[in-house]
């Protein structure tokens, strides 16, 4: 009888022992399984996994709770899918003018094999490109060349999320379509972190990242500046537009350029968009305000008579008054092809405006002041 418990007891043990082994097991196989996280700074809505010869990358969908877009990027001849997509690409689509620049600092155009139909288009590579028919132009959303695409056979399309219309047939193509949502982040220096991500596709994250940082030392250093200001001049933004005057929300992309260049934007709510007021509650708001700051395409050579027959009420505005008006005309300044990638630039900028004693010798890039 004891005898019997005595192996029993044994066999109990030993069976134990084979169970921990075969957890251990488990456990170290799914540590293998288990990818490196890709460390990013200032973006939020993108990841990347990097596993063993592949990586995840993950696009989340801005105002859907734990939505996103999933990709497997593979550094082999695997044939492409909708979700697969081989590295490094050697044909690329791209459908908006802002996700250019990533390329343009990487100075990898040669990938790029079509774009939209981009009107203000001034980056002088891209325009030879285009001249010799190397670079096609593909339309524009709901009018896409659907058999210029198939005869291109591109690796990659990126997509903005914010535009609707003629994706469907696209992605009826079989190609992988990526959303570039980069305009989604809320900082200049998380919408800068994605030339990691488009650096994924072309085999460049070593140069992403030291141009990243080079990007964020400068930023950071310049918001020091301003941090101890003691006059932070009031500014408002925006100009009036089919009836509309459309304000950046008061935790907008904008607002955190106006606060990092030592400015008190007007807008105090926690909106991170921009939505439309009618005239007489902005007039309210910023009929006092220092500064008046507008991006929009103007005629060459506008000035603030020019803006002042536009609408008679603009003159009313004490910043106008004060000829405190900066402007981006995006018909003379490559706005949408450089600033993504340019935010020490722009902050820059603002702080020549806003402080001319911390910043003295700047020669302002994108703005200038209306006379």
């Amino acid at each position: 009888m004891k005898r019997n418990l005595f192996f029993l007891i044994v066999n109990v043990l030993l069976i134990c022992s084979a169970c921990n082994d075969k957890s251990s097991k488990v456990s170290k196989d799914k540590e293998q399984l288990a990818g490196t996280m890709l460390a990013l700074k200032h973006a939020k809505e993108f990841s990347v996994e990097k596993l063993d010869g592949s990586s995840i990358l993950k696009i989340y969908r801005k105002g859907e709770e734990g939505a996103f877009d999933s990709f497997k990027l593979v550094q082999n001849d695997s044939e492409k899918s909708a979700s697969t997509i081989p590295i490094p690409c050697k044909r690329i689509v791209c459908l908006s003018s802002t996700q250019l620049c990533y390329f343009f600092e990487l100075n990898d155009i040669d990938d790029i094999v079509a774009i939209n139909s981009s009107r203000y288009l001034r980056h002088e590579g891209m325009k030879k490109l285009l001249e010799s028919g190397k670079v096609k132009r593909i339309g524009k959303e709901g009018n896409f060349n659907l058999e210029m695409l198939v005869a291109l056979d591109p690796d990659v399309i990126f997509v903005s999320p914010f535009k609707v219309g003629g994706f469907d047939a696209i992605r009826n193509l079989g190609i992988p379509l990526v959303p570039m949502a980069a305009y989604n982040e809320e900082t200049p220096l998380g919408r800068a972190e994605w030339i990691k991500m488009l650096a994924l596709f072309v085999g460049q994250e070593t140069k992403a990242d030291s141009i990243f940082n080079a990007i964020e030392s400068r930023y950071q250093n310049l918001k020091s500046l301003a941090a101890n200001v003691k006059h932070r001049p009031t500014v408002f933004s925006g100009k009036m537009r089919s009836g509309s005057w459309y304000v950046p929300g008061g935790n907008s992309f904008y607002a955190h350029y106006f606060r990092d260049a030592g400015a008190d934007y007007i807008i105090k709510d926690n909106k991170t968009g921009a939505y439309p007021v009618d005239f007489e509650s902005i007039y309210s708001k910023a009929s006092h305000c220092d500064f008046w700051r507008i991006i929009h395409p103007e005629k060459l050579g506008v000035s603030l008579k020019d803006l002042a027959e536009q609408d008679p009420r603009y003159t009313d505005f004490k910043a106008f008054q004060n000829q405190n008006v900066i402007l981006c005309n995006i018909r003379e300044k490559p706005y949408y092809e450089q600033a993504g990638m340019k935010p020490d630039v722009l902050l820059a900028d603002y702080l020549h405006f806003f402080h001319p004693e911390l910043l003295p010798e700047h020669e302002p890039y994108f703005y200038n002041k209306l006379k």
